[in-house]
């Protein structure tokens, strides 16, 4: 994580070790859903902390996935682009990892929130990872627990200071 003025980038990392092999699902014609949640938080000290942290930015990264049986390649669509990996390590690595993704507040957030330097702010994440997509009215199976979703608990990280080079 690097801090840029009011903003963040980040790099995040998902690991589906408790899931089932990922490329199997993919390979039996099934497509796979990733969803990456980051959030940028102003601590508030005193007693304005009783009301929670200043939400600074959110963002959220959706990726789906599925194997290309004609070009015999995997393909992970992100915003409406895709990329295609013909290994299966690559593809791994592209699909639960971001890299570079940036965090700013909107315009006068951090003014208006009081914020102070660096050490005040921090960055959670998380991941939601459905090795197996389903299609509308089969996502009702998710309310039941029957369908496999990996969820990972928030992960909280401060923001370093911002150092110059």
């Amino acid at each position: 994580m690097i801090a840029a003025g009011d903003g963040v980038r980040i790099d995040v990392a998902f690991s589906a070790g408790g899931a089932d092999d990922p490329a199997a699902s993919l390979h039996g014609g099934l497509e796979s859903l990733i969803t990456f949640t980051l959030r940028c938080y102003e601590h508030r000290p005193g007693l304005a902390g009783l009301f929670g942290d200043t939400l600074l930015a959110q963002r959220t990264v959706v990726r789906v996935a599925f194997y290309d049986f004609f070009d015999r390649r995997f393909v992970v669509e992100q915003d409406g682009e895709r990329a295609s990996y013909a290994d299966e390590t690559g593809f791994l690595a592209a699909f639960f990892t971001l890299r570079g993704i940036e965090l700013a507040p909107a315009t006068g957030t951090r003014t208006a929130a009081g914020a102070g330097t660096g050490p005040s702010r921090y960055v959670a994440a998380r991941a939601q990872y459905d090795p197996v997509r389903l299609s509308p009215p089969l996502t009702i199976l998710t309310l039941f627990g029957v369908a496999a979703r990996h969820t990972t608990p928030w992960v909280r990280q401060a923001v370093p200071a911002e150092t110059a080079l």
